[in-house]
């Protein structure tokens, strides 16, 4: 296959990458079968992989998506066969985000409405806050015309607007280390529920996150239950639910470790309610299954 691109993007390019920033790479070809081999390469060395299709790209780009405002600010072309890549990207043209994409943003929060009282689910709880407020600063630096992408930069955009303070600056600074923490299922440095409380108390000061409580996981999977036949809620907030939904009955399961680990790649696949159950119906599954008294499996 000599028909593809290759570029690290985000976090990888720039002065201010640390331990907590993420190696992200982008692969792009003609057709995603193609893309399969060259996928397990580079997450075996580590990426965090973005896996499109140059038609996918430039649809994308013809419709004012900000991710490919993204690659053109910060991004590294490593490969380029055919120059397929680098010819999209010098032909896009910025788009202010509309009111539809801030009203998208907010309604993402709906799924935050209540707060996992365990360990893990206090590191869920921030991952998810952490994607959804960014996104959220990406959105108001693109109506300036800004178009930054680096959450500490976009912090700082906030404070100088006067919207958060010092202090409250540094306590969601800290949401960033979680995110990594919890990824990488660093389990004793996951926040404390007061921590959890000084960042909604923030986020409803900016008028995003109200209205979370603790629940238990009886409370939180019949919430998991209902919620997977909103269609009111996108693939990638139901997704988000159902790896909490799993996180909370402890049992490991490969295929679900894997959704968790490359959100981004099996998103898509939470648009059709028969795969959501699927996996609602193996996780209850196995809980059943560890839960029966030797010599009753398969009964």
């Amino acid at each position: 296959m000599k028909n593809y691109s290759v570029a690290i993007y985000g976090s990888s390019t720039r002065e201010n990458f640390d331990k907590y920033s993420d190696k992200d790479i982008l692969i792009v070809a003609e057709y995603y079968k193609e893309l399969k081999s060259l996928k397990n390469e580079y997450e075996n060395k580590g990426f965090s992989v973005s896996l499109y299709t140059y038609s996918k790209l430039k649809f994308m780009s013809e419709n004012g998506s900000l991710f490919i405002d993204h690659l053109v600010k910060e991004s590294q072309i490593l490969i380029d066969y055919n120059e397929n890549l680098d010819f999209i990207l010098k032909n896009h043209k910025s788009k202010k985000p509309d009111l539809k994409q801030f009203q998208d943003n907010k309604n993402y929060f709906k799924i935050l409405n209540l707060i996992p009282n365990s360990n893990k689910g206090f590191g869920w709880y921030c991952d998810c806050v952490y994607i959804g407020f960014r996104n959220y600063l990406i959105l108001k630096s693109a109506k300036k015309e800004n178009f930054n992408f680096s959450y500490l930069t976009l912090l700082e955009e906030l404070k100088n607007e006067k919207l958060i303070s010092d202090n409250e600056l540094k306590i969601l600074r800290e949401l960033r280390v979680i995110k990594r923490n919890y990824r990488e299922k660093v389990n004793d440095e996951l926040p404390s529920k007061s921590y959890i409380f000084k960042v909604i108390n923030i986020l409803n000061k900016l008028e995003l996150l109200k209205n979370s409580h603790l629940s238990n996981k009886a409370q939180f999977q019949a919430y998991v239950q209902t919620s997977i036949m909103n269609k009111e809620l996108g693939h990638y907030q139901k997704m988000r639910l159902v790896e909490m939904y799993y996180h909370f009955d402890g049992k490991q399961n490969k295929e679900i470790e894997r959704i968790i680990c490359n959100p981004q790649f099996y998103a898509s696949f939470f648009k059709k309610e028969k795969y959501i159950q699927n996996i609602i119906e193996k996780i209850t599954f196995e809980k059943n299954v560890a839960q029966q008294p030797f010599g009753e499996i398969g009964v």
